[in-house]
C-alpha cells in the first residue's frame, strides 16, 4: 500500500512539474513564435488530461467542471496560471489562435470559483488571476 501511494505522489509532482514548465513556457514566449508554443502546450494538455485550450474554450460551464474535478487541485491551480498566461500573451501578439480570449477567460473564471468552493487553501495568487482575468471580458 506504501508503494501504491508512493508512485500517486510521484505522478502527482511529475504532472505539476510539467505544467509549471508549460506555464514558464508561455510566461517566456516569443510573439514569433507564439502560435507553435501555444501548440506545443495544447498537445502536452491533450495528451497528459485530455483537455486542450480549445476544449475548455468550447466547452460548456458544467462540462469544464466535470472534467477538471477528477484532476489534483495542485493541477487545476497550475491550468489556471497556464489560462492566465496565454490570455496575457494573446494580449501582446497578434497571435490568431483557434479559441476566443474571452470564451477561455471565463473558463478560467469558473475554474477559478470551483477551486474557491473546493479547497480548503486561500490563495491570493488565484484571486489575483481572477482579478485580471475579470478585467479583460
Amino acid at each position: 500500500m506504501e508503494v501504491e501511494k508512493d508512485l500517486i505522489k510521484r505522478e502527482i509532482q511529475r504532472l505539476t512539474l510539467m505544467l509549471s514548465g508549460l506555464v514558464e513556457k508561455i510566461s517566456g514566449l516569443n510573439p514569433n513564435s507564439a502560435k507553435g508554443d501555444i501548440d506545443e502546450v495544447n498537445n502536452a494538455l491533450k495528451s497528459q488530461f485530455d483537455l486542450s485550450l480549445e476544449d475548455i474554450a468550447e466547452m460548456s460551464a458544467s462540462d469544464v467542471i466535470k472534467k477538471i474535478s477528477n484532476l489534483h487541485e495542485s493541477h487545476i491551480e497550475k491550468i489556471v496560471e497556464l489560462i492566465h498566461e496565454i490570455i496575457l500573451k494573446i494580449e501582446s501578439s497578434d497571435v490568431d489562435l483557434k479559441f476566443e480570449k474571452t470564451k477561455i477567460a471565463e473558463k478560467g473564471i469558473i475554474i477559478i470559483d470551483f477551486l474557491n468552493e473546493n479547497s480548503n487553501t486561500f490563495s491570493m495568487k488565484r484571486m489575483h488571476i481572477k482579478t485580471a482575468l475579470q478585467n479583460r471580458l
